[in-house]
């Protein structure tokens, strides 16, 4: 796939309060993944910096300042305190950029002509994905493409499990409903969505106090027993 253009057809422009305002679902979906990516960094003690909606300074294929502010941004070296901005000089491309798809952005997202996955791509960035949570944008759950040593090809899900494997990460993604599922290739774990890690503590929380309250029962008993004896 080729990803010159000529200049002054480029849609490119820095991402405005306007571009990154988005309904429940929309932050609900970025939180999501950039949740189970920092959930991966710390199971597996790496030192990544997760970015959630954080501008990238960057030069956009005019060799001008470029200013997107991705939902997700995802650099494997930067480490995680946190941050106002990322900047290419300083901090080099990011590993993975996800987009989450809205009615006013999603074209922008995947032109790959003059938008932004053009631009994304002709800075060499080696994995991005749009998610459309509402599943009425792209006509699929994902659309996305990767680079590698220059080339750019479609990024699809694997015949095998249906999931997005990410280049050099060993993470992969996967839609379910309006929530991306982050999958720790490692040991082949979906990662916890937040409700449901919630959940599990709960319960949790109940086994504990339900075992609290059964040794009270039981050592009222004991108690009870020795007294008679």
């Amino acid at each position: 796939m080729s990803i010159s253009r000529v200049m002054s057809e480029s849609r490119l422009h820095d991402d405005t309060e306007e571009d990154l305002v988005g309904a429940d679902w929309h932050q609900r979906a970025i939180l999501t993944i950039v949740t189970s990516l920092q959930d991966v960094a710390s199971d597996r003690n790496l030192p990544w910096h997760v970015g959630n909606q954080l501008a990238f300074l960057c030069a956009n294929p005019h060799r001008s300042s470029w200013r997107p502010v991705p939902d997700v941004m995802l650099h494997t070296r930067a480490g995680a305190a946190e941050r106002a901005e990322m900047q290419r000089r300083a901090d080099g491309l990011p590993d993975l950029i996800i987009e989450v798809a809205s009615p006013s952005t999603w074209e922008y997202d995947v032109d790959a002509v003059a938008g932004k996955a053009w631009g994304y791509l002709s800075l060499g960035i080696a994995n991005y994905l749009v998610f459309d949570p509402a599943g009425d944008l792209l006509g699929e759950g994902c659309r996305g493409w990767q680079c590698q040593v220059g080339e750019v090809r479609p990024w699809h899900p694997s015949e095998e499990d249906g999931r997005y494997h990410a280049l050099g990460l060993d993470i992969s993604f996967k839609a379910e409903g309006s929530l991306l599922r982050t999958v720790d290739d490692h040991d082949d774990r979906p990662m916890e969505f937040p409700y449901e890690k919630h959940q599990r503590l709960r319960l949790q929380e109940r086994e504990v106090q339900s075992q609290a309250m059964r040794i009270q029962e039981l050592e009222a008993e004991l108690a009870r027993l020795r007294g008679q004896g």
